[in-house]
């Protein structure tokens, strides 16, 4: 990789990586006017997302807007470069290895796209939003990651966010007056696969892929069933979890950011007002006694 600075001198870069479960990240802030021309990393993919400013980048001539991200493999060549404003970005390294695991549930393999294009509002706003809590986690509290079930649980929550963000969109199934699936074999293959995957972060996406239906579809179903919406069913259920650790938890030798990065919870201040909703007391409390 080769890196020239056309702007003034003197102006701030910030760069933050880390690796998690061998999945390399790293994060950047920038401001002067600049050139980086390569080629990704060997044996993996690269993601590239610009998370601030994203009208400031080109890759290879073209250029990004808000729903804009680039995805390359080793071989190719790319020209990024940026305008003289402030700006952020996100760069993910994913190994074959962790492509080839993440693809054995049989839901949308990782790394099925290439080259420049564009997602949904919903799916790189959550995106960004979900690099984000990392990022906070990393400069604020880099420590829970560094358990080997830290680094699982937010290893496989990343590539869970990866798949669900480049898989094509879920098509609506055409119905004459009913579902083409029944609502209790949507119900029983969604909950075969929350129970396949006991302790880790489950998304909707993946839900409705494993149901072979629609998020929307998934949806009715859920509420029919459950009264909650996909999300607030998993959400709850991922509580239910960081509680019953945390009760079995020794304080002096854990806390509750580690616990709670175990089960993929990176936003720390929602989860607190979300728990002590629904028990009554803060994870905190639960840990002490």
């Amino acid at each position: 990789m080769r890196a020239m600075v056309l702007g003034p001198a003197g102006e701030n870069w910030v760069l933050t990586s880390t690796v998690v479960n061998n999945l390399s990240i790293q994060w950047g802030k920038a401001e002067t006017k600049a050139v980086v021309e390569g080629t990704p990393r060997a044996a993996g993919v690269s993601i590239f997302l610009p998370t601030r400013a994203p009208a400031a980048w080109w890759w290879n001539g073209r250029h990004f807007d808000e729903l804009s991200l680039m995805v390359d493999v080793s071989g190719s060549e790319f020209c990024l470069s940026a305008a003289n404003t402030p700006r952020s970005w996100c760069g993910l390294y994913i190994p074959n290895l962790m492509l080839a695991d993440a693809n054995k549930d049989g839901t949308t393999a990782v790394g099925s796209k290439r080259g420049f294009f564009q997602v949904s509002r919903q799916r790189i706003t959550r995106f960004r939003s979900i690099i984000g809590q990392l990022e906070a986690i990393v400069q604020g509290a880099p420590s829970v990651l560094e358990s080997a079930a830290g680094q699982k649980a937010a290893g496989q929550k990343l590539l869970r966010e990866v798949r669900d963000l480049l898989a094509p969109s879920h098509t609506v199934e055409s119905i004459r007056g009913r579902h083409l699936v029944p609502r209790e074999q949507i119900i029983r293959m969604a909950m075969d696969f929350v129970d396949r995957h006991d302790g880790e972060h489950v998304s909707v996406g993946q839900l409705a892929t494993a149901a072979s239906v629609s998020e929307r579809t998934l949806r009715d179903a859920f509420q029919q069933y459950f009264g909650v919406a996909p999300v607030q069913y998993l959400n709850r259920r991922t509580l239910h979890q960081i509680r019953a650790s945390l009760k079995a938890a020794d304080p002096s030798q854990t806390t509750v950011t580690e616990i709670a990065t175990q089960f993929g919870v990176w936003q720390f201040g929602r989860f607190a007002h979300d728990y002590r909703f629904l028990f009554s007391e803060l994870p905190s409390e639960t840990l002490d006694h």
